[in-house]
């Protein structure tokens, strides 16, 4: 193959991987423990930037809208108050909800989430005082979370707005979330956690 082949070859390449990472996934690195024991510090996720809606690049414009989050997805979104990081938690309230916790346990529009025990070998967490169960807010899925018992305090009742999402982290006693910046904008969102390594 000629130089000139080569050069081509690997401009070809890299665009492909540009529009790639533009459009359609990105990677990133776990850096804490906040969505323990689903997801662990160093651990690599992707992220399909096309699962809501591709938008023009370096912008929040939509070019073509497909969905919302749906309550229990695990999304990546930006804080511009931030230094815009990107950060990866759970959807658990979209606009219209009431959201609530009391007792450490998850309210939405006054319907108590399902709860169950989680035994799981390969997620069990060691340390006095820590609950690993199965949390189901309603029209949600399953997932396990994490929380220290007696240390989750009281949240709410808060109303998420139109366009808006509350985000909380699977270790309730560990993360820094929507608790704590409130209800996340449409418009802050990168995509939706597809895949993990």
């Amino acid at each position: 193959m000629s130089r000139k082949a080569i050069t081509r070859l690997f401009l070809l390449a890299t665009v492909f991987a540009l529009f790639g990472r533009l459009f359609i996934v990105e990677d990133y690195r776990i850096v804490s423990n906040s969505m323990f024991p689903n997801l662990k510090v160093g651990q690599l996720v992707f992220v399909a930037k096309s699962a809501f809606s591709i938008k023009l690049p370096f912008s929040s414009f939509e070019l073509i809208k497909f969905s919302r989050p749906h309550r229990s997805e695990v999304v990546a979104f930006i804080l511009p108050q931030k230094n815009h990081r990107t950060h990866v938690k759970r959807v658990v309230a979209v606009a219209g909800d009431r959201l609530e916790i009391k007792s450490g346990q998850l309210y939405i529009n006054g319907n108590l989430s399902h709860y169950q025990e989680f035994k799981d070998s390969d997620r069990q967490i060691a340390g006095e005082g820590f609950k690993l169960q199965l949390e189901q807010p309603d029209g949600g899925q399953p997932y396990p979370i994490q929380m220290e018992q007696g240390k989750l305090a009281d949240y709410g009742p808060i109303d998420v707005p139109l366009n808006h999402f509350f985000f909380l982290g699977d270790n309730r006693t560990d993360s820094i979330d929507s608790r704590t910046w409130g209800p996340v904008p449409y418009s802050y969102l990168k995509g939706k956690v597809l895949a993990q390594f």
